[in-house]
This record gives structure tokens, sequence and C-alpha cells, in this order.
């Protein structure tokens, strides 16, 4: 067969090198078909990509909604356990049981320096604890303690994350310090959301101003 003959065949069959393209060695050759997307197509895949955004949105608001109903029944639950203690060592006794039921945390760590908590096992009057104390404006989230703070708490298990709370009167000054640890390193990180902890830091605040004045 001459090439010219070659040519028309192939002229008159312009698929015969799409459907034979593997035995040639042309596949990456060939051309292949274009799927073309009509205007309303496209709006419509891009509707449907911002529906799945929107619905994945809503669904982690509604996580986070959750978790925020549990915590304000919890601290609802840690108010209430407060309002019924009479002295201070029913006040810790409280605080241990509350954030170990609702809250699964077992270190917990209170120190106090108010003249009437002078006779308490929880009396730490140093000065580092009160400096520090005195220096947080809002509760810090984070893995970093002092050795003073971190010697509150036991050697195992390691604590990898902490929450330091200020206990503070009616006046801002600080009278007390409470740390919650974790050896979850994720528990309490610096982008926290500190809100709930000063709430809570406020409600035992009170309970405690409230038995220490009845010392």
């Amino acid at each position: 067969m001459q090439s010219e003959e070659v040519l028309a065949f192939l002229d008159s069959h312009p698929d015969f090198l799409q459907h034979h393209a593997d035995r040639f060695g042309l596949r990456s050759q060939v051309p292949q078909d274009r799927v073309v997307v009509s205007l309303a197509d496209r709006q419509m895949l891009e509707l449907k990509d911002r529906n799945r955004q929107l619905e994945a949105r809503l669904h982690q608001l509604i996580r986070h909604g959750e978790a925020n109903d549990q915590i304000i029944h919890s601290a609802h639950r840690l108010s209430l356990v407060l309002q019924r203690c009479l002295n201070l060592q029913q006040v810790a006794d409280g605080l241990a049981s509350c954030f170990h039921q609702d809250f699964a945390l077992d270190r917990i760590a209170l120190r106090l320096w108010h003249p009437a908590a002078e006779s308490s096992p929880l009396y730490n009057a140093r000065h580092e604890v009160q400096a520090l104390a005195r220096n947080l404006s809002a509760p810090y989230c984070g893995p970093y303690v002092n050795d003073e703070v971190l010697g509150w708490f036991p050697a195992t298990p390691v604590l990898q994350s902490f929450s330091q709370i200020p206990l503070t009167d009616a006046s801002g000054t600080a009278f007390g310090l409470l740390v919650l640890a974790s050896d979850d390193a994720q528990r309490f990180t610096f982008d926290m959301h500190t809100h709930y902890l000063a709430q809570m830091g406020e409600i035992i605040s009170a309970a405690l101003l409230r038995v220490l004045g009845q010392a």
C-alpha cells in the first residue's frame, strides 16, 4: 500500500488512530474529547459546593452549642454544690467532686493567702504565687507553670497543660489561685476562650469568701 493510499484511508477513517492508539503508542498524542460544562451546570456545582460548606459550618456550630450547654449545666451544678458548703474543707471537697464528675479533671490545686485561711493546709503566702495571681487579668491556659505550682501536683502522670484561675474579692484583689491540670496537651491551650473559666472563678471566689468570712 502506497503512502497516498494510507493517507486516503486515514482521511476516510478519522477514528482509526484513536481506536488503535495503544497499538501504535499514540495514546498520549491523541486528543481526548473534552467535556463542556454549561454555565447553568457550573453554577449548580458551585451552589452544591457552597451548600456542603454551609452544612459543615452548621454542624460545627451545633457541636459548639452542645458543648457550651454542657459547660453551662456543669457550672450551674458547681454553683449549687458550693452554695451548700459551710466551711473551707467542704468547698475544697466540692470542687474536687465537681471537676471530677463534670469535667473529667482529677488534678486540681487550690491555694489561698487570705488571713482567715492561715490555719488551713491550703494556705500559701509565697510571694511568687501571689504575684502570679495578681498578674493574671484572665485565666491562663497553656503548657507552662512555675516550679512552685508544679510542686502542688504528684510527679505522675506527667502534666502537659494547665489552667490557672485567679481568685479575687470584690475589689479585684487576688486572695487565691485555682490550678487545673491535665496530661492531655490539648486540654488547655493558648487559643482557648476563657470566658467560662473566668465565670467559674467568680463563683468559686464568692463561695470561698463566704466561708472564710464565717471562719
